[in-house]
């Protein structure tokens, strides 16, 4: 992650200035809606990145991708319009059982055809409790702040399962972030210095996480750069 501050981003007491831009308080002033509402449009803009990397991926690099990655790319296409129509619609999410390798891979794939260079492995039938979807949007978060703020640096994603825990580490290879912001990383309205961002992706991500039972974490990487960990309730089955 690249250089950090606290700051409003556009976003005042729960209320966000549409496009983060002008003067709440002075004529000539943009619009403002509920914070709700700017956290759903700043994943809608994710989701449609994702729909549009893939697609492209598919249109321009079809025919060097094996079958496989092709069922990928595809697989992670109907999920992001699934996300979509979640988040447009806005029904609660109910939790359930689901095979956390099948959610993470979809997310892996598309970002992979917008560019980054991300490595995943986690093989099927590791079980968790929680929201699918959710599970998504939090590494879209993630993955969407590499882009941003550690310069597309390439990405690991490994996974450590316990006995009732199953922990997902997101690792890059940026410049890091400091220490005095850690602890404030999951504020709303805590951006990137230079990046122009609206500080709502780790807000929401650390929203998404406990609400499904989870909880993510953040840390510097060994070696350099930040690692942030997903820490989802596991299902083992009898």
């Amino acid at each position: 992650m690249g250089n950090f501050r606290e700051g409003v981003c556009g976003v005042q007491a729960g209320w966000v200035v549409e496009g983060g831009r002008g003067d709440v308080n002075g004529p000539g002033r943009p619009p403002v809606v509920p914070a709700r509402l700017a956290e759903r449009d700043h994943e809608l803009r994710a989701a449609l990145f994702g729909i549009e990397a893939s697609a492209s991926g598919l249109n321009q690099h079809r025919d060097p991708l094996s079958s496989t990655q092709v069922d990928e790319l595809v697989d992670g296409l109907v999920a992001e319009i699934r996300r979509l129509r979640i988040l447009f619609n806005g029904p609660a999410v109910t939790p359930s059982t689901y095979d956390l390798g099948d959610a993470i891979r979809r997310v892996v794939a598309c970002a992979n055809a917008s560019g980054l260079d991300v490595t995943f492995f986690l093989p099927p039938g590791v079980e968790v409790e929680g929201a699918r979807e959710s599970a998504a949007q939090v590494l879209v978060a993630l993955l969407d702040n590499v882009r941003q703020h550690a310069e597309s640096s390439p990405v690991d994603v490994r996974v450590a399962v316990l006995d009732d825990v199953v922990d997902v580490f997101v690792e890059d290879r940026g410049p890091g972030i400091p220490a005095a912001l850690r602890r404030q990383l999951f504020e709303r309205g805590v951006c990137g210095e230079e990046t122009g961002g609206t500080g709502l992706g780790l807000h929401i991500a650390h929203r998404l996480m406990v609400d499904q039972g989870g909880s993510i974490s953040v840390r510097p990487r060994r070696g350099g750069g930040t690692t942030f960990m997903l820490r989802f309730q596991r299902v083992v089955s009898k």
